[in-house]
């Protein structure tokens, strides 16, 4: 078992609220928190201040992107291609990374449910690998499923071997259930997860080794959540386009792979 909240933490997340999964290991861990999005969904408003609450509470603490874009510039960003401003999202999370002395970066795994969350494990493992290739300290990369369930299926045995499993006594784990009954922006959401997942299901927090870095179309199955869920906007007339995984992430995330490696070589010329 690896126990990051012995280093030097870092938390990355899409949108508030993602933090709730894990958070007896928010409260260990104490992690300087990165959030991309205000949460804000079709509603246009913020949910921040709610994980602003949740992260004080902890004693966690807010890192310099935060609450960056709204839900909607953050998916027009990824139809339009705006490649660039994820390459300074990532650019920006190498430095702060490494001007706080961070070890440890736990992030948003890649599930191919909402693109934003794919998109910051994108930036994510850029900016790891952003700071490696530049001669950088090594930083421990590790993720959790936000939609799935918390110890997702199938997991190779040494995945396992060097996950971090926290098994949440009664007190933390009424603290947790506390964290999330006053998080009502997230009501509806909890609702449906509980539909599907029973609520002792997450008494045990998982964090896993990234075993990847810019490859995720075999992370999920094809067509993903989001482009089905997308279509259904659409006929409905909430979105006019679909985010597609080979149209707008891959792209991006093969622009990522790229500002890394022609990075790396130039702080590096003779590798």
């Amino acid at each position: 078992m690896v126990h990051s909240q012995d280093q030097r933490a870092a938390l990355v997340i899409a949108h508030p609220g993602h933090e709730l999964r894990i958070h007896h290991w928010l409260e260990l861990a104490r992690p300087l928190t990165f959030i991309l999005t205000d949460g804000s969904g079709h509603s246009d408003r913020s949910r921040l201040h709610a994980s602003t609450a949740t992260l004080q509470n902890a004693g966690a603490k807010r890192g310099s992107i935060y609450g960056a874009m709204s839900d909607r510039e953050l998916y027009r960003a990824i139809l339009g291609g705006e490649r660039e401003l994820f390459v300074k999202l990532a650019d920006d999370l190498a430095l702060a990374l490494q001007c706080e002395g961070v070890t440890c970066v736990v992030g948003d795994a890649v599930e191919g449910f909402n693109p934003g969350h794919d998109v910051c494990r994108l930036v994510v493992n850029a900016a790891v690998a952003r700071i490696d290739g530049t001669g950088g300290d090594s930083l421990k990369n590790m993720e959790f499923t936000v939609e799935g369930p918390p110890q997702p299926q199938p997991r190779l045995p040494q995945d396992r071997a060097e996950a971090e499993i926290l098994e949440l006594d009664d007190e933390g784990f009424a603290r947790k259930v506390a964290a999330v009954r006053a998080y009502p922006q997230l009501a509806a959401e909890v609702d449906r997860v509980l539909t599907t997942q029973a609520v002792e299901t997450f008494r045990t927090e998982y964090l896993f080794p990234v075993q990847y870095g810019f490859d995720l179309a075999n992370r999920f199955e094809h067509p993903c959540f989001y482009e089905q869920y997308g279509e259904k906007q659409v006929a409905a007339g909430f979105y006019r386009d679909v985010i597609r995984f080979k149209d707008h992430v891959a792209p991006l995330a093969a622009h990522l792979e790229r500002f890394v490696g022609a990075n790396s070589r130039a702080a590096n010329p003779t590798r």
